[in-house]
């Protein structure tokens, strides 16, 4: 039977089956459904969650015979497995939320047939092991966004932002093919996993500039500092689009820089920057979203802090740490766009009691330890060494205490303290399984493989860790109260603003 269960993967037959139902779905749609579009958003649905289906059965059979399948430029394995069904997961919960929310909207159908083509184009992407076939995949998925960003044409906002992200996004595609041209000039080959383990172009003086070019593409894709603008600018698309994009394609950047991590391990310079790039990015991001009223804004906002922090991950060679947060972020971003509506809805709860309170603050922290402690036991990250991985550790400490003490500072005490440490471990073991599960199937990215902490990485630590207490702790409060502070305020809020262009002014300029 395992034999039999091998023979049909290495034949490729499953993979096909993966992209033909939801190409069958798409083709049957464009041609068939003209006159019951409804009918037609109805099976490129189903099409979807069948390709959804289809991948999982693929990663778990996998695995349990440990192989992995090359066919066609396309190679299958856990980790273009695993960012398959996260975006068939995602796009299949915006394709039943556009079939209500879209209903009725002159451009449906075109609205569908977009959206499962650009999900066909993004597994593709994911799972390509040319790059020709890479990149096509790349641009498509990106010029797909657009159109669907743009979804209102008579819309002038809409129109800007589309233009805008064009601009970037379209660069980021001419760096990327560059790094391309350069990289097959080296090795005269156009398999991605044959480069990646040539050791030779190591050696090559083009090495650093191919690395810093594919690390310009992956900053773009993933509204990095200081090529956010177009992200923070899209917020004219349809909120299923913005929920696909923000789970699903601003994702992109950290996949592609894990998809060549074996040649980025080799450059600390390259790390370096990315690290760097990423720590501006976190505390940008953040301090935006802090400050927006707007929630699209305050969503678009906390995205960029996100990539920033996935970013961070990337310059530490803590690649697997990276695809399992893009994952998680993912999902729970794609849940609060299309929860939007519902939160602005919702009435605001006013919290009368002091956060100042050191009581509930220490029992988070104790919470936190006992929540980095079981991250690390699950994912085999040491504590107590200079390693990136502790650096991780100290994250999930971070993670797990603030967790805590937005439980334990509201209420009785008392009562929510065993809760709230068993709460905080399991959300610690469900973390560090994820990253274990991923480092299952990326073998290069052990620990042995990478570079020890600098003292910037520590420092950049010991800064967030100082930023979180204080802000947990309220202890900025007096500083509020200053011109200085004022000035920040009006500084970080005016940087954090859209383009003027994208921003629509008067409700007359909206066209139905």
């Amino acid at each position: 039977m395992r034999n039999n269960v091998t023979k049909l993967i290495d034949s490729g037959f499953l993979y096909a089956l993966i992209l033909a139902i939801p190409l069958l779905g798409l083709i049957i749609n464009g041609l068939f459904c003209r006159k019951n579009p409804t009918k037609g958003a109805l099976l490129s649905t189903l099409s979807i969650w069948s390709g959804l289906f289809l991948s999982s059965f693929y990663l778990t059979t996998l695995a349990f015979i440990s192989t992995e399948t090359s066919i066609w430029g396309i190679k299958l394995n856990g980790l273009s497995l695993t960012m398959n069904m996260l975006i068939f997961f995602v796009s299949a919960i915006v394709h039943q939320f556009s079939r209500r929310y879209i209903y009725g909207d002159s451009g449906y159908r075109r609205y569908f047939l977009s959206l499962s083509s650009i999900t066909l184009t993004a597994s593709i992407m994911v799972c390509a092991d040319n790059l020709i076939l890479f990149w096509t995949a790349w641009t498509a998925s990106n010029l797909l966004l657009i159109s669907l960003m743009v979804h209102k044409k008579t819309w002038v906002a809409a129109k800007n932002s589309g233009k805008l992200a064009l601009k970037y996004l379209s660069f980021g595609s001419l760096s990327l093919i560059v790094a391309f041209l350069f990289l097959y000039k080296e090795t005269n080959n156009l398999s991605i996993d044959f480069i990646n383990n040539q050791s030779m172009i190591n050696d090559s003086p083009w090495l650093i500039p191919i690395l810093l070019l594919i690390t310009i593409t992956a900053l773009i894709q993933s509204a990095q500092w200081p090529f956010n603008g177009w992200l923070n600018s899209s917020l004219n698309s349809p909120t299923p689009i913005s929920a696909l994009m923000h789970a699903g394609l601003v994702n992109g950047g950290g996949f592609i820089l894990v998809k060549f991590s074996p040649l980025i391990l080799s450059s600390t310079l390259v790390l370096t920057v990315i690290f760097t790039i990423g720590v501006i990015t976190a505390i940008v991001g953040t301090s935006w979203k802090l400050l927006q009223t707007d929630i699209k804004r305050m969503l678009a906002c906390s995205t960029m802090a996100q990539m920033g922090f996935m970013m961070m991950q990337c310059g530490l060679g803590l690649f697997p740490a990276a695809i399992a947060h893009l994952c998680w972020h993912g999902l729970f971003k794609s849940f609060l766009f299309l929860n939007a509506g519902s939160a602005v809805q919702s009435k605001r709860i006013v919290n009368n009691q002091s956060t100042k309170d050191l009581k509930s603050f220490s029992l988070a922290c104790l919470a936190g330890l006992i929540g980095a402690y079981s991250f690390a036991i699950v994912s085999e990250k040491t504590i107590f060494t200079l390693q990136p991985t502790t650096f991780l550790v100290g994250f999930a400490f971070i993670s797990g205490a603030q967790f805590a003490y937005t439980l334990l500072k509201n209420g009785n005490i008392i009562k929510k303290i065993i809760p709230t440490f068993v709460l905080v471990a399991i959300a610690g073991v469900f973390y560090g399984e994820s990253i274990y599960f991923i480092e299952s199937f990326l073998p290069y990215s052990s620990a042995k493989s990478l570079p020890s902490l600098s003292n910037f990485n520590i420092a950049v630590f010991a800064i967030f860790l100082i930023l979180w207490v204080g802000m947990s702790l309220n202890t900025i409060r007096n500083l509020q109260k200053t011109k200085v502070w004022a000035k920040i305020y009006m500084m970080l809020l005016n940087s954090s603003q859209p383009h003027p262009s994208t921003i629509t002014t008067s409700r007359k300029t909206y066209q139905f």
